[in-house]
Order: structure tokens, then C-alpha cells, then sequence
């Protein structure tokens, strides 16, 4: 079979060689221009790289949701895939899989689960943009630096890790290798593939792909469902679903409290502080239902939510003589996130006087920061009484009316709240 695939910034690399080694005759076309090293690796392989696509027919085609069809240019395939498809081909897991995509509370609903998880399974498997982990007796971190783009799970089915059930993180879609294919909403529809395209078509591949349990919000059944024309179950969660977590929040970065609620009951669970707990309500419910999916009992289980101390980068809160700290430090600071931060500041919190400090600093992140879209959110919200930017983002900063500052302890004087946000990390 003639195989063309498309860009190897983003996993390719890991497809082209999937295909090589099924005997295929592979075509690897670097689009971005970035990967001449990895390029000329993969020629070491037998596999034929390019900077543009050929004029010539191909059986297959496999071109990222992200990236427009353009990049296609006069190459003749019979048929197209995605990279999330192309996964889903060549990819097995022997163990129970659950794959998680969304536009917000993917990091956070991969670390509950996994948290929840770690009681019922000798080792749990989790892949998220905080990093790659193993989760046992210790937490071991495997790799800090990881992409979740679905070409790492072709990687890591190959590398035979000894776990007992995977939690993984997929960018815009899934591949259909979960038992449990979970959406955890769409929030932002925002563009993609330089606005040839929306989120939703991404994520909608997760609905179309599963064919196990379909783990999505409520309010969104409408979206999904008609999609998931292979699934086995539809668990929802939120208000009105099958499973729901409501977060009472206490002092900003105190104690709160859960309340976990299914057809089969509720209870009730005191949460740690240290994290800004009102955020997860999402990753929590949808957690939870996720759960479910694989057979466990949610409500046994929520109990072990009291020693969940939060995920890195994601509403962390630390307090202390100066004020409070509210961190944000991941790929999916957007403005749209930071409006849902902001909100639970503003509603639960009472904040009504915030430092916003950005840190625009992009490492391989697709989704780059939108500051005129920020500056519309931070409009309609009287309560940031601050605008600064770090160094990285110095050059943004003059034509959006923030201030460029040296570091962040400069600005926690002038704020007895301060958001620091940056959008850092790997997809």
C-alpha cells in the first residue's frame, strides 16, 4: 500500500514508521518545515520525505485535523484519514484504555481519575500535557516533556509498559483504543486549521470513534450522541446526569467541600486545600462517570477525593503574608479559561481586586494566545484592577495596554489576589 503522511512536527514521524513496518511504501511530507532532523531519520528507514506533497496517487493519506487540506496539494489519495484515525488502526492496548478529550478539564479530569484509580489497580498508566506518569506505590514521572497528540500513543503501545489500566490525554479527538471514550465539553468552539475548521470537528471524532462507553456532558447530548453510532453506552454527567459533583468552596485556597450525587445515591467528601477547588467541579463529575464506564462504583470510590491535592499547573492557590497566589501554567490557558478562572474568583471568592500577570511563552502549543480576546473577557471584568505581562510577552503588551514587568513578585504588593497564567507546554 502507498501511504502519504502529513506533518512530522506532530507525531507523524511515529505514523510513517507505523506504516513502514506494516510493508507499506511511505511518503513523509514535513508541512511546517521544522523537522529536517527527523526528516533525515526517517530516510535512514526507507521512508521517502518531502516539504511539499507529490502529484501522484497514494492509497491512503494521513493528514492531522489541524492542519488545513491544503497541505494536500496535487497528491491523488483514495483515501483519507486523520491522525487520530490512522492511531486507531495501527495501535492496541491489551489493558482497559480511556481516552479524554475536550476543550477545558482534560489535564484535571485525567489526574482525578487517575487519582481515583490508583486505589482499584496495581499501576495506572496516565498521559496528560503535565506529563507523563506511572502511578503505584510512587508516583513516577516518565517523562515531563510529552505530546499529547495521538501519535504518543502509537509510541507508547509499542513500548509494552507494565500497567493495568491507561488514562490518556488526546488533543482535539480520539482514536476509538479506549474502552471509555470520554468529552469532556465544548466550551469554546474555537478555530482550527487556519479557520478551515472548528474544535468540533476534532472532538468529534471521540464520539464517532467509540464504540465501548461514551462519557459526555449532559448539556451536550444533543452535540454527540447522533455521532456515536457505535458505542455500547452513553454516561453523562453534570446537572441532570448520571453523575454530578458539586464543589462547596470555603476560604480561597482552604478546605471545601463535595457533595457526589447518581441514581444510586450520594455522599459527601471534605476536600484538601492548596488548589482552587470550585474549578473542578468538571473533572471531578466527569471523573466520576468515567468511573462508572469501567464498572467501579463512583460513590465508594469519591472518598478518595480528600487526599487529591489538586493538578500541577492548574489552579494551584498558595496563601501566605502577601496575599494569594492563584498559578496557571499549562497549553490550555486561553481566554476562555481564564474567564472560567476568574468567574470562580469573582462568584465564589468575592475577589474583587486582581493582578493579572500572562506569561505568553509558547512552546510547541497550537492554540497560541489570543490577546485581543483576553483583553475582552478582562473588560468584562472590573474586578482585574491590573494588566501585566512577563518579558516573553513584552512585544503584545504595548498594543494591548498591559504592563511589562520583571517578575511576578513586583505585582503581589499592589493585589491581595494575583493570577498568574502561562501558556506553556506541549500538544
Amino acid at each position: 500500500m502507498k501511504v502519504l503522511v502529513l506533518d512530522l512536527t506532530h507525531g507523524g514521524d511515529v505514523i510513517a514508521m507505523g506504516y513502514l513496518e506494516r510493508g507499506c511504501s511511505v511518503t513523509a511530507v514535513d508541512i511546517y518545515r521544522t523537522s529536517a532532523a527527523i526528516a533525515t531519520r526517517l530516510v535512514q528507514h526507507g521512508v521517502r520525505c518531502l516539504g511539499s506533497s507529490p502529484e501522484e496517487d497514494f492509497d491512503l493519506a494521513v493528514i492531522p485535523i489541524h492542519a488545513p487540506e491544503r497541505f494536500l496539494g496535487g497528491a491523488r489519495p483514495s483515501r483519507t484519514i486523520t491522525h487520530h484515525e490512522a492511531v486507531g488502526e495501527l495501535a492496541r492496548f491489551s489493558v482497559p484504555t480511556v481516552e479524554v478529550t475536550g476543550v477545558r478539564g482534560k489535564t484535571g479530569t485525567v489526574q482525578v481519575l487517575s487519582h481515583l484509580l490508583r486505589g482499584e489497580y496495581r499501576k495506572v498508566f496516565s498521559l496528560s500535557s503535565s506529563g507523563l506518569r506511572m502511578l503505584g506505590d510512587e508516583d513516577v514521572l516518565l517523562e515531563e516533556k510529552v505530546s499529547i497528540t495521538p501519535a504518543t500513543l502509537l509510541r507508547l503501545s509499542k513500548e509494552h509498559h507494565d500497567h493495568e489500566v491507561g488514562v490518556f490525554e488526546i488533543s482535539l479527538g480520539g482514536t476509538g483504543l479506549g474502552q471509555v471514550s470520554v468529552i469532556t465539553g465544548l466550551q469554546d468552539d474555537y478555530p482550527i486549521a487556519a479557520g478551515t475548521k472548528r474544535a468540533i470537528h476534532g472532538k468529534a471524532q471521540m464520539a464517532r470513534s467509540a464504540h465501548g462507553s461514551l462519557v459526555i456532558p449532559k448539556g451536550e447530548v444533543g452535540i454527540w450522541a447522533p455521532l456515536a453510532v457505535n458505542c455500547q453506552e452513553i454516561i453523562t454527567f453534570g446537572p441532570g446526569g448520571d453523575m454530578e459533583a458539586v464543589v462547596r468552596p470555603g476560604e480561597l485556597g482552604g478546605a471545601a467541600n463535595l457533595t457526589v450525587r447518581s441514581g444510586e445515591g450520594k455522599t459527601d467528601v471534605t476536600l484538601s486545600g492548596g488548589y482552587l477547588a470550585s474549578a473542578y467541579a468538571l473533572p471531578f463529575s466527569c471523573a466520576l462517570a468515567s468511573v462508572k464506564a469501567l464498572g467501579l462504583d463512583p460513590l465508594r470510590m469519591a472518598g478518595r477525593l480528600s487526599a487529591f491535592s489538586g493538578a500541577p499547573g492548574r489552579g494551584e492557590v498558595r496563601a501566605d503574608e502577601m496575599g494569594v497566589m492563584v498559578r496557571e501554567r499549562n497549553p490550555g490557558v486561553s481566554a476562555a479559561s481564564l474567564e472560567f478562572v476568574l468567574e470562580a474568583l469573582v462568584k465564589e471568592h468575592d475577589c474583587c481586586d486582581v493582578g493579572l500577570v500572562l506569561d505568553p511563552a509558547n512552546r510547541k502549543v497550537c492554540e497560541k494566545l489570543d490577546l485581543a480576546r483576553i483583553v475582552e473577557v478582562l473588560d468584562r471584568h472590573p474586578q482585574v484592577t491590573g494588566r501585566y505581562m512577563l518579558p516573553s510577552g513584552k512585544d503584545l503588551a504595548r498594543v494591548n495596554g498591559f504592563t511589562v514587568i520583571r517578575d511576578v513578585e513586583e505585582v503581589r504588593p499592589l493585589h491581595p489576589t494575583v493570577l498568574w497564567a502561562t501558556k506553556e507546554g506541549y500538544l
